[in-house]
């Protein structure tokens, strides 16, 4: 059963890598080509003057000798994977490969409600509180057109007018809820869960991932410049993929009560859906757009994802009983025909002080996120901080020497450990040619 576990935490938790530059200003997105796929505009944006090759530090986890993050152990030493794998733990680590976590999220042991005098708790087999409240990315259910950002992109026609293809694989969204009646349980409101049976008082998850092949066609490009307003780029982009495997999952935890209003035990339901090649397939289009302003001193930029888009599902969806066996019938996901996701954000410089400040927000059919971060530049160093909003805070400070024709940057980043308490912290390094 662990196998499985291991597949289905592995496609909810491959993500598209930082920058190390990025991760030392807490996550912030800069202008520039690399952040095209969230605003075209960005694609015809002049690239900074340095390139950099980021040491993967994170895979380093995944060697059998990490038996709580490595699934290689299974292949080395099953009885070890068995007792010592984690999947949060797991899950935590593939969703941060640019960085080595230090102490990654820890599973919990399970879901426990307790009845305290005044209020409901939720907690993991030791008594700590669990974290009601996560979510990135896609948090509502069904298919969506906003699939994972290609690994690369290979260039079919270069210019203003662009098409490139580009394989992808990783997470769309994962979200934890509370219920609106657990809420009131949790603030005093023990009745409301005593109400009906089952239980309305439930946490919630779900997730999803997907891979496949996309294909863009797109044009970006410098309007004709405007005296006052400065260089005016836009782009506008069309993405269809071909789907080879997508993967979703939902699942449930309820207080189950006796006669007396006491918790007996908690009642867990499991359901999904997959398709892979043999078990079925997708394919979706969405339109992007995007507009970004260079002031000279001051860069902000505006896209969005996913304006007009469909995707469509074929495969088997899934549940588990309570008797611990699984049912398959045919199904079908799609997803509806607008749901955009918005991307801001912007940059000052105030070159007299060589300090650059920046911020960037996502919302819309993505949960909210955003990053706050700046860097100073010190003679041939570069000092950066930030903070960040991505499921939870999150932290970064990172530093960059300027050594000639290459540069070496470090960050150090926290960032709030999914679904369990705690911080877990990380370092990453890059060097730039």
């Amino acid at each position: 059963m662990k196998r499985y576990l291991v597949l289905l935490v592995s496609l909810l938790g491959l993500a598209s890598a930082q920058g190390v530059r990025s991760l030392g200003m807490g996550g912030l997105v800069l202008p520039g080509p690399e952040a095209a796929g969230l605003n075209p505009a960005y694609a015809a944006y002049p690239a900074g003057p340095d390139e950099d090759w980021r040491v993967p530090l994170g895979l380093v986890r995944f060697l059998p000798f990490f038996t709580d993050t490595s699934p290689l152990t299974y292949l080395t030493d099953p009885d070890t994977f068995r007792t010592g794998f984690d999947a949060l733990s797991f899950y935590d680590q593939l969703t941060h490969l640019d960085s080595f976590l230090l102490n990654p999220a820890r599973s919990p042991d399970e879901v426990v409600f307790r009845i305290r005098a005044d209020r409901l708790e939720v907690t993991d087999g030791q008594g700590n509180p669990l974290k009601l409240d996560f979510g990135f990315g896609q948090t509502a259910q069904g298919a969506t057109s906003l699939y994972p950002e290609p690994f690369f992109w290979l260039p079919l026609g270069e210019g203003d007018v662009y098409l490139k293809l580009g394989p992808f694989f990783g997470v769309e969204g994962l979200s934890v809820t509370p219920s609106p009646e657990l809420v009131r349980a949790l603030a005093g409101d023990l009745e409301v869960c005593r109400s009906s049976s089952p239980s309305p008082c439930a946490l919630e998850a779900q997730g999803k991932a997907s891979a496949g092949v996309a294909l863009a066609l797109g044009w970006a490009g410098a309007l004709p410049e405007v005296p006052g307003l400065g260089r005016v780029y836009v782009g506008v982009r069309g993405q269809g993929f071909y789907g080879l495997l997508y993967a979703d999952f939902n699942a449930s935890a309820r207080p189950v009560f006796d006669q007396d209003g006491n918790p007996t035990r908690v009642d867990y339901k499991v359901g999904g859906f997959y398709a892979y090649p043999g078990h079925g397939q997708g394919w979706g289009l969405r339109g992007d757009l995007g507009v970004a302003v260079d002031l000279g001193n001051a860069t902000l930029g505006l896209g969005v994802q996913n304006a007009l888009g469909y995707t469509t599902w074929q495969g088997y969806e899934v549940q588990l009983d309570q008797n611990g066996q699984l049912q398959e019938t045919p199904a079908s996901r799609t997803s509806s025909l607008s749901s955009p996701s918005f991307f801001v954000n912007g940059v000052y410089r105030f070159r007299e002080l060589g300090l650059l400040v920046g911020a960037d927000a996502r919302f819309g059919s993505t949960a909210f996120s955003g990053h706050l971060g700046g860097e100073y530049a010190l003679g041939p160093a570069r000092l950066r901080a930030g903070v960040g909003l991505e499921g939870g805070l999150k932290f970064g400070v990172g530093a960059g020497l300027e050594l000639g024709g290459m540069g070496v940057d470090l960050a150090l980043t926290a960032h709030e450990a999914p679904l369990v308490s705690g911080t877990v912290y990380g370092v990453a390094v890059a060097v730039r040619f």
